[in-house]
């Protein structure tokens, strides 16, 4: 398997600042950025004052003009500087330069830049300021290997400085793992970041750094040998850090580590260090010690019970204190009233009165001893030292716990363990109520770990058939019932009912379902329902290695279970449909509650819609769209419902991100925009949410990229903006603070973030959406790849992730089941296979548009297009090889994708074949036969491509078809790329030959290059063909759109439609008549109207595009 090679994209350079001795005219040149004269006053005061620094200023300005040959002046300069040891660049300012005028270079940072200021460091051994900005530099660009060099030569010329020996520590620390990044060469574009540290160096650098940090960390107080806990601690948490990840590496024996983390954990957390303890347990952990595990979180909670029981015993005596205070000042204002009164007072009310005035003065006894109660609350804990707050703030941790919970179930006697630990975790809970610390919050994660506990120590036993009852059961509902309005009650018992079985299933839906009938609060029986509809939902989808449903055994159909998913939206659209009628739940409960029990009803309730409309069956290969088979009528009661409750409670996020892909799925994507605007989605979230929008957007809606087509306004520029600037600012300047701030520890979760970053096919799907979405306007490309400093380093051997966030959608299925982002997805979720292959077809594409500038006019034409074509076949061959290769894999392409790599992958083959042997050589009889055969093939494919695209399916009779056109809209975005691609190469390769009978005039009259372009005009024609079917396709749809009848067309789809019924023709009778309940008249004509205006939008951006 390829080792993971690094997407490296190199920061941006500050622009420089010249020194203060220069003169006015060349510091006012060099700002207003005038070149020409910014070379000329350089090289004159260079000639007057012999000083380099001018040299470098004249090679910086020289750089940044527009003639080819200045501009490599930087990379000519470095280059030689660096090959000459003897030659030496002591002046910082001076190197700035260099480095600024190298920022256009392909050049690898630690080979050359980095070299020059280790050197610069060497070289001026006593000038802290010099080596201050040169480690700074290298740290900015990721060059760990000189800046460990600098860090050596500043502790060893600043003993007296102590930090340069941790910075020491440290860089030798970061340069001896830098083979997480290895460095790769790339054929072309190469920019590199810090070479691997080599096998045998990293070895030895990483015991140096571990022997000099056990030296450091000795005087501090962490001893290895010395048994003295009561030693003063005298480190901050980044060094603590270094610590824990020195003691981590390979070269400290496991027996060590374990030993050396279990002896200083606590001291660590008296010390006030809570996140380094945090680590040194996830440390224990991930190296199975669970025997340490237990003993330092045991003693964490023991120390807990015991802070927790005295504040309690103070907080006791001190409210005492307090209502004894109150009582004294009360009984001497009473005794100073009484001396002022005339006589006895007598009440006219008579034991009436006095009843009142007995309940009053019971009140305010009350009152006056919980508000004593809080006032001692709040002076003991002001009292509090810092090693309490954090044992009691670590023990309340569900960390902790769990870590607790993961040891106690390791061992042999797991249940009797696990029995003790509860125990233990009551005794704590119980203090921390009687000392005021315990919050509903801590309530809620200890129900859930208790919860635990008893579902591990029952895991083997099971209820007898036909049981009434059951332990777990049992308790797993008693937590349902008393978190039924937390929004997280499903997600919380979701894995705990996928560990029933079907006989507990039975009694838990059996007991749920007794419970919601007793219960006489509309909202508390409503949440019910809509957890026990999300239950069987899930157990519905619980289908693996079964053919009958876990919970109604019915037999299953493809793996769903139709009987379930029908009772589930009829029981959901009933009580949906009487929740809304209630206004009181509606306007007085729900905004004041936490959970949504009828956003929940319409999700599961729409979810099973889409289920039941077998929304995702299509052939992966062929299909046009995920709805090619799917029951429309199905798919659009699901969307009225939704839509329907979001505008009568709009501040529901995972319903209306649902509504949002089911949208794009009938192709409303104006309306889904809108959806999408309400979410203010900015900066970092764009890499993990955007997908869920911007996915194939441009062949689905090439509208939204503006009708100038600028490279500026396009909907995908947002995302490029924010890759730029986090990879090539941000990080880089957060890396160099930390450094300068010792907060180390953070620098290796920026690296992780990055990376990310670097390696998320969000990245890649922003860069190639916003090219084929300015494509589709501009009718060619207007960037290429090679120019793209995102991208332009990506090798196909690199893997890409999909980092997108799908928590977002409402998942109530079971793990084995369908996704929601399955379910509604446009196609296959984005995948590495996708986004290499997207890149790579780019890059064709580059290649086949590029055109050479007018004014470059060789001498030797001749010799220039030998180059040419040797480039191009050797390029053309390599991304074959390399789509073949990806094609193969046969994962994450919808069908129209699938056909259009293929043709790519031909057009590449067709092109390194037209070149070797119709342009390199003189063309044949075999020749022709051979480019016969390729041109076929790829006119083959676009042909069943064409066809594809313009056959409706079977289900969708007459009345559907144009519904059919609103939902295939990616696959016809498609079908332009691949004519694009087709014309564009025979344009590239006419143009070619064109340019070889210029220079060969015996090729002018050949009958097999006549032939040739006979062929490739044939193949020109089968894709203006099916750009004729594309036009005709969307004047056709724009003139349907635009007519009137819609709004009675739609409700008879959605409602009177009855050519799909099958045997469920009576449940879906009732389905319609539920949901026709639900949506009025008004409401279903304001839904229809939004669903036409946005077709019509839809259809008038397509208008738009230049489809040949």
């Amino acid at each position: 398997m390829h080792e993971t090679e690094p997407n490296h994209i190199a920061p941006w350079v500050a622009w420089p600042a010249l020194k203060r001795s220069c003169d006015s005219a060349l510091q006012g040149a060099f700002e207003e950025r005038n070149w020409p004269i910014v070379i000329s006053l350089a090289k004159q005061r260079y000639k007057s004052t012999k000083d380099p620094y001018y040299l470098a200023v004249e090679v910086a300005g020289r750089s940044q003009c527009d003639n080819p040959p200045d501009q490599t002046a930087g990379r000519d300069a470095v280059l030689k500087l660096v090959a000459d040891s003897s030659t030496i660049v002591k002046d910082v300012d001076a190197l700035a330069l260099y480095e600024f005028s190298c920022y256009r270079a392909k050049l690898s940072y630690s080979e050359t830049i980095g070299v020059l200021r280790s050197w610069l460091v060497k070289a001026t051994p006593k000038d802290w300021s010099s080596s201050s900005q040169c480690l700074m530099a290298c740290i900015y660009n990721s060059d760990w290997l000189h800046a460990q060099e600098i860090t050596a030569s500043m502790e060893k010329n600043f003993p007296a400085e102590k930090r340069c020996r941790i910075q020491n520590i440290f860089t030798t620390h970061m340069y001896s793992v830098s083979g997480t990044f290895p460095r790769v060469t790339y054929s072309n574009n190469e920019r590199q970041q810090t070479p691997a540290c080599p096998v045998g160096s990293r070895e030895l650098l990483a015991k140096l750094a571990k022997l000099r940090s056990d030296k450091e960390f000795e005087s501090r107080g962490l001893s290895k040998t010395s048994d003295d806990h009561s030693a003063p601690l005298s480190l901050t948490a980044s060094e603590a850090w270094l610590w824990i990840e020195l003691q981590s590496g390979p070269q400290t024996p496991l027996t060590d580590k374990i030993a050396a983390f279990q002896k200083h954990a606590l001291r660590l957390l008296d010390s006030g260090l809570n996140n380094t303890f945090v680590e040194i347990l996830l440390a224990l952990e991930k190296l199975k010690a669970w025997g340490s595990v237990s003993q330092i979180c045991g003693q964490v909670i023991d120390k807990a019970i015991d802070v927790s029981q005295r504040e309690a015993s103070l907080v006791e005596k001190k409210q005492a204190e307090i209502l004894q205070h109150r009582r004294t000042q009360k009984k001497s204002s009473e005794e100073k009233q009484g001396e002022g009164d005339t006589g006895p007072a007598h009440s006219p009310a008579g034991t009436s009165g006095q009843s009142l005035s007995d309940n009053k003065d019971s009140l305010a006894a009350n009152d006056s001893e919980d508000q004593a109660k809080r006032e001692a609350y709040k002076t003991m804990r002001g009292r509090r030292s810092d090693q309490d707050k954090a044992y009691l703030m670590l023990a309340m941790d569900p960390l902790v716990w769990n870590s607790l919970v993961n040891s106690a179930s390791e061992k042999e006697n797991y249940s009797q363990t696990l029995k003790q630990l509860r125990k233990s975790l009551d005794k704590l809970m119980k203090a921390l109520a009687r000392s005021g610390e315990a919050k509903d919050i801590d309530q809620s994660r200890y129900d859930r770990v208790h919860l635990r506990i008893l579902f591990l120590r029952d895991a083997q036993s099971a209820p007898e058939p036909e049981a009434t009852s059951s332990t777990r059961v049992e308790h797993l509902l008693e937590y349902i019932l008393k978190y039924h309005w937390s929004v997280a009650c499903f997600e919380d018992v979701r894995k705990f009912v996928e560990a029933l079985n079907h006989e507990e299933l039975r009694i838990l839906m059996y007991m749920l379902t007794g419970s919601k009938n007793k219960v006489g609060d509309k909202y508390k029986g409503l949440t019910l329902v809509a957890i026990l509809l999300q239950i069987r939902f899930l157990v519905a989808t619980s289908t693996r290695d079964s053919t009958i449903c876990k919970y109604c055994r019915s037999e299953l159909d493809s793996s769903d279970c139709i009987s379930c998913f029908t009772s589930i939206v009829k029981v959901a659209l009933e009580n949906y449909n009487a929740g809304m009628r209630d206004d009181n739940l509606r306007y007085n409960i729900l905004p004041k509650t936490n959970g949504d029990p009828l956003s929940d009803l319409a999700m599961v309730g729409s979810i099973s819609l889409l289920k039941l409309a077998r929304v995702g069956r299509s052939p992966g290969y062929t299909a046009c769209s995920p709805l090619h088979l799917a029951d429309i009528q199905y798919i659009l009661q699901a969307i009225i419902w939704l839509d329907s409750y979001l505008t009568a409670w709009p501040k529901n996020n995972p319903l209306r991100m649902l509504l949002l892909k089911l949208y794009l799925l009938i192709g409303c994507v104006s309306q889904a925009k809108s959806l999408w605007a309400q979410f203010d989605i900015k900066n970092a979230i764009l890499d993990s949410l955007g997908p869920l929008f911007f996915d194939r957007i441009s062949t689905i809606a090439p509208g939204l990229f503006g009708p100038d087509a600028s490279i500026r306004r396009n909907p995908l520029r947002p995302f490029i903006d924010y890759y730029s600037k986090a990879l090539r600012s941000t990080i880089p300047k957060q890396t160099v603070e930390a450094f300068k701030g010792g907060n180390w520890h953070t620098i290796p979760s920026m690296y992780e973030f990055g990376e990310g970053l670097k390696k998320s096919c969000t990245l890649v799907m922003a860069v190639v959406e916003e090219r084929r979405g300015l494509r589709f306007k501009a009718g060619h490309t207007l960037t290429s790849i090679a120019d793209d400093p995102l991208v332009c380093n990506l090798n196909v051997n690199y893997e890409l992730k999909d980092m997108t966030d799908y928590s977002y959608l409402p998942n109530f299925g079971s793990k084995d089941s369908m996704p929601t982002e399955v379910l509604v997805g446009q196609g296959p979720l984005l995948s590495g296979t996708r986004a290499h292959l997207s890149l790579l077809t780019e890059r064709l594409v580059d290649l086949l548009d590029y055109a050479q500038p007018k004014e470059f006019k060789p001498s030797k034409q001749g010799h220039v297009l030998s180059l040419d074509r040797e480039y191009v076949i050797e390029t053309t061959e390599a991304l074959r090889l390399q789509i073949q290769g990806l094609l193969a894999k046969r994962e994450g392409l919808t069908g129209p994708e699938t056909h259009y790599y293929s043709i790519a992958s031909m057009i590449a083959k067709l092109v390194s074949d037209f070149v070797q042997l119709y342009i390199s050589h003189k063309p044949t009889s075999e020749s022709g036969a051979s480019i016969d055969s390729s041109i076929k093939e790829i006119v083959a494919v676009l042909e069943e491509q064409t066809t594809d695209l313009l056959t409706v399916p079977t289900n969708y009779h007459s009345e559907l078809r144009e519904f059919h056109g609103f939902v295939g809209m990616h696959a016809m975005g498609m079908l332009r790329e691949s004519i694009f691609l087709i014309k564009l190469t025979a344009g590239y390769l006419t143009s070619a030959l064109d340019k070889m009978k210029a220079l060969d005039k015996t090729l002018a009259n050949n009958n097999e290059t006549t032939r040739a372009i006979g062929q490739l005009k044939s193949m020109s024609a089968v894709a203006t063909a099916s750009a004729a079917d594309i036009k005709s396709r969307i004047k056709t749809m724009k003139q349907l759109v635009e007519g009137g009848g819609w709004i009675d067309r739609l409700r008879d789809w959605a409602f009177t439609n009855d050519a799909q019924h099958g045997p469920q023709r009576g449940d879906r009778e009732l389905i319609a008549e539920a949901l026709n309940v639900a949506v009025d008249d008004a409401a279903f004509e304001r839904w229809a109207g939004t669903v036409v205006d946005s077709w019509q939008e839809l259809m008038n951006g397509w208008s738009s595009v230049k489809i040949e």
